[in-house]
């Protein structure tokens, strides 16, 4: 027997399974995985209907992991994945996905909220534009170390958090949030390299910290309906608010923001610091404050 002609053929095998190992899951018990080939950067559309979600900094040589720590959740798991023009295309359902036709039809019960936890992890080595959905449950989007190039998110019931610990290492146009009957909470927003934020809360309670290396002029614009709404803005930043005065809604800013103009507070070190904040606020019945840290 000829043993070339035996082993060609698994040679072969092993090296078209290496060259497409991007192109589809490379699944293991409770968790699924994407690895990085040609791309050059990724869009992530990502939805969650209910329980826990955890994003984070992976490994650079993969594109994303999805891992469940619940037993049955990897079933609740739906990947698509493709790449065009060396860019990396997700979309990652997690949650009861029931097809009807072509159709995808989410559904849960109210026992399973707490049933469901993924974590997802995303390389560093592309930038990334994210859109997620989270329904019911928990968010806790760490994106520290990532090249985050867009990010959209939409909160119904649920409680999140968002941070950026380290300086994006991409720039962001864009942040845009959504968040209705929830509790949210944004840390060291400074690092996220952002040109524009905007945030719009339905009813809850919602922290904003823009802690971190803001050294450019931004501009945020924040909408409130019946929610409580801290901002926190570094003492070396300076920042003009726009606030339009109600009966119904309230404004309180630590003792350096003066009073500039009819509904307009600015710091002392607005036009002399290097990062600056222009923040315009329009509540309803809203409770607003802002704190120096």
């Amino acid at each position: 027997m000829n043993k070339g002609r035996t082993i060609l053929p698994l040679v072969v095998a092993w090296i078209l399974s290496y060259c497409f190992a991007g192109a589809a899951p490379q699944d293991t018990p409770g968790a699924k995985e994407i690895g990085r080939t040609t791309e050059r950067e990724l869009n992530v559309v990502l939805s969650s209907s209910f329980g826990t979600l955890i994003i984070s900094r992976g490994e650079s040589e993969k594109i994303f992991t999805v891992e469940t720590a619940h037993s049955g959740a990897d079933q609740l798991t739906n990947i698509e994945y493709s790449i065009r023009n060396r860019i990396g295309y997700a979309d990652l359902t997690l949650g009861d996905v029931k097809k009807q036709g072509n159709e995808k039809k989410k559904s849960f019960k109210i026992s399973d909220f707490d049933k469901g936890k993924w974590y997802v992890r995303f390389s560093d080595a592309v930038p990334i534009s994210f859109d997620v959905e989270l329904g019911v449950g928990r968010g806790d989007f760490n994106l520290s170390g990532l090249q985050v190039k867009d990010f959209n998110l939409s909160a119904g019931a649920s409680d999140v958090t968002l941070s950026f610990d380290e300086p994006n290492k991409a720039r962001i146009e864009n942040i845009n949030i959504e968040s209705g009957v929830s509790k949210f909470d944004a840390r060291n927003l400074g690092n996220a390299n952002f040109r524009h934020f905007r945030f719009q809360g339905g009813l809850g309670a919602y922290t904003l910290d823009f802690s971190g290396a803001l050294s450019r002029e931004v501009d945020v614009d924040i909408e409130v309906g019946m929610g409580m709404l801290t901002i926190i803005v570094p003492q070396d930043v300076g920042a003009r608010v726009y606030y339009e005065k109600s009966w119904v809604s309230r404004l309180d800013c630590d003792r350096d923001f003066r009073s500039s103009a009819e509904n307009e507070y600015t710091t002392d070190n607005y036009t002399s610091s290097t990062g600056r904040m222009n923040i315009k606020i329009d509540s309803g019945m809203g409770s607003i404050k802002i704190r120096r840290r």
